[in-house]
């Protein structure tokens, strides 16, 4: 039997396949795929070749389809038919070749997410040409095992619906909690609301199994939030900071104990943000506030802010010492900034009643840095004594 299209007769082909033997048939898929992958075949020898090419794919004889697999992976031009017969075969037949093959369009990637097992939607999370619309899919629709490999493309990049969107799939599952926080551009407020969750799974374990006194382990827990709040916010971008502030105030978790904790470290950007929206004015005018020298001007910021009398004194002595800090060579360190503020509570303030200052070093034993905190629990103590 021959082709009716003249220059090619694929008659000799035809025979191999229906009187050949397994040994046969290897040869010629080899042979076949070579010919197709070489740039001078013409279009209309290769449209010859492909229904040929199609029953060496279906061939009942693993070792020609895996020969024939091999041979087409890196042709990027691969008729749908062979390739999507070559994807549904064995697994260590189509793996390989759908991993490999550049014959892959975004529709074909879609419909392998679609319509594949779990293997399959696994080989095209990890192309490294992996399309828009695949990853999309696999965000939406398919199970954690598959969406966790995505973090492993560096192909991938998440936007910020699509991570909110794996964390409210897969928010239970450590293995994505882990790759979501390993990714540097994961919105703020995952990040936040990551640590809440933490920190209440963490309260929950303590409280079941009895670990501490309960009031010892609700201050332990509120100490590890607001330090990983902290920590979060401190790393954050100015844009990220104004984003990020008015998010942690609806959901109740931008606490008065975190604003004198940044105080305390000397993170007065924080704070700045921070009162700026509490106080309902510009973060320019708050800092215009923070920096002024006269009491009067951050004391009106502060009661606007609406934050407990008990801070005012701790954030006007790191006002104070922020200012003070213009002038230094070289930046404080977190040790350094909670001593001055230290002894700015210690020696300024005269309006400041005296049996005052003790609950005031109180917060700064709780809140500054190591060093300091020490500082602050021996002259906390030192004065109590003495009164």
């Amino acid at each position: 039997m021959k082709d009716s299209a003249p220059g090619l007769d694929t008659s000799v082909f035809l025979a191999v396949i229906a009187e050949g033997d397994a040994e046969q048939r290897c040869v010629l898929a080899g042979q076949l795929a070579a010919f197709l992958g070489r740039a001078d075949t013409p279009p209309r020898e290769k449209g010859q070749l492909w229904p040929i090419v199609l029953k060496l794919a279906v061939d009942e004889d693993a070792e020609v389809r895996r020969t024939l697999a091999a041979g087409l992976a890196g042709l990027p031009d691969t008729d749908p038919d062979v390739m999507f017969s070559i994807i549904s075969d064995d697994d260590e037949i189509a793996l390989p070749f759908l991993s490999l093959t550049p014959a892959l369009s975004h529709w074909h990637m879609l419909a392998v997410m679609r319509v594949g097992d779990e293997a399959r939607q696994a080989a095209v999370a990890l192309r490294p040409d992996i399309s828009p619309e695949a990853v999309a899919y696999c965000v939406e629709a398919l199970p954690l095992s598959v969406n966790v490999l995505l973090f492993d493309n560096p192909a991938v990049q998440f936007g910020t619906e699509q991570y909110g969107r794996l964390y409210e799939r897969f928010g239970h599952a450590p293995s994505m909690i882990e790759c979501l926080l390993s990714r540097a551009d994961l919105p703020l407020d995952i990040r936040l609301t990551q640590a809440k969750r933490a920190a209440n799974r963490m309260h929950q374990l303590m409280a079941e199994r009895g670990w501490l006194p309960a009031n010892d382990a609700s201050e332990l827990i509120a100490d590890a939030e607001d330090n990983a709040v902290l920590r979060i916010l401190v790393d954050a971008g100015e844009d990220e900071l104004a984003a990020v502030i008015p998010f942690l105030v609806e959901k109740a978790m931008l606490t008065p104990s975190i604003i004198l904790r940044a105080a305390c470290l000397g993170e007065m950007e924080v704070v700045a943000h921070a009162l700026a929206h509490l106080a309902g004015t510009s973060l320019r005018r708050a800092r215009a506030l923070m920096s002024g020298r006269a009491l009067g001007g951050f004391r009106s910021l502060h009661a606007k802010a609406g934050l407990p009398q008990s801070c005012f004194w701790v954030l006007q002595a790191a006002c104070d010492v922020a200012r003070d800090e213009l002038e230094e060579p070289v930046p404080l360190t977190a040790d350094e900034f909670g001593r001055r503020v230290i002894e700015a509570l210690m020696t300024r303030y005269e309006t400041m009643p005296e049996r005052e200052r003790p609950r005031h070093l109180d917060y700064v034993g709780r809140f500054a840095a190591e060093k300091a905190r020490l500082i602050a629990r021996r002259l906390k103590a030192d004065l109590t004594r003495a009164a």
